[in-house]
């Protein structure tokens, strides 16, 4: 179970006094609260209920959850396409299933940009001169031919917009190049990440109600969170979503 806090109080020893609730040094606390918030405070207790009852004391907005609970793609629907509706839409997955979702059951929506690599093993050969070879042979034989193996992994952002819903049904994923952008009309652009900006501005036009947070693109963000057995991008994006959940 980690504690996760999502704002912390104004008076100058707050940052003091969560280092003695969690049983940590000041200088490890104040590293781990520090940049935009949420943040994680301890990365697992089996107290975490009660540490966050001790927190919620000092004026600490802070809650504690098990890893498992962080929701992943295979729990979200992977938008391929969008068809408008007059009072929502229907989302197209990658394999042609349809999700209807009434614009009023949007409650937020996040922009970020996962990391994905791609790892690749390229195989050359080339020709050498070998001496004992040529030795043996009189000079008959003078080269061999060697198989040279290498790795190569290549790294690349790939820009998202996650529709989050507040009616019990799974969120929706959009990524930049997997998304079709008919549904933008006249307003298509030929650049993929144009048309990803222009439809995370047709959602705020359609759910005003639903804020758009941007911080799991910020730098920093989720790179100043501590390892946990689970994907960094969606450890970020859950603890927005609960910091907003709890009006942070």
């Amino acid at each position: 179970m980690f504690v996760a806090v999502g704002q912390v109080p104004g008076h100058p020893e707050a940052v003091a006094r969560a280092a003695r609730i969690a049983g940590l040094a000041l200088p490890d606390v104040a590293r781990m609260l520090a940049g935009t918030p949420p943040r994680i405070l301890l990365r697992t207790t089996p107290d975490g209920e009660s540490l966050v009852a001790a927190l919620a004391a000092e004026g600490f907005l802070a809650w504690a959850e098990e890893p498992a609970a962080v929701p992943t793609d295979k729990a979200r629907v992977v938008v391929r396409s969008l068809e408008w509706e007059p009072e929502g839409f229907r989302a197209v997955d990658v394999q042609g299933r349809t999700h209807p979702c009434p614009l009023a059951a949007v409650r937020l929506l996040q922009r970020g940009a996962r990391t994905q690599s791609t790892t690749e093993i390229l195989k050359t050969k080339e020709t050498r001169f070998d001496l004992g070879k040529a030795v043996l042979s009189g000079g008959l034989l003078m080269t061999k031919k060697v198989e040279k193996v290498e790795e190569r992994t290549t790294h690349a952002k790939e820009p998202f917009f996650l529709v989050q819903r507040g009616d019990g049904q799974p969120d929706l994923m959009v990524y930049e190049h997997g998304m079709n952008y008919r549904c933008l009309g006249a307003d298509m652009r030929p650049a993929t990440l144009a048309n990803l900006a222009l439809l995370a501005v047709r959602f705020q036009a359609l759910c005003p109600q639903a804020p758009l947070d941007d911080r799991v693109g910020r730098p920093g963000f989720v790179a100043g969170l501590p390892h946990l057995p689970v994907d960094p991008v969606d450890l970020a994006l859950h603890l927005v979503s609960e910091a907003r959940r709890r009006g942070c």
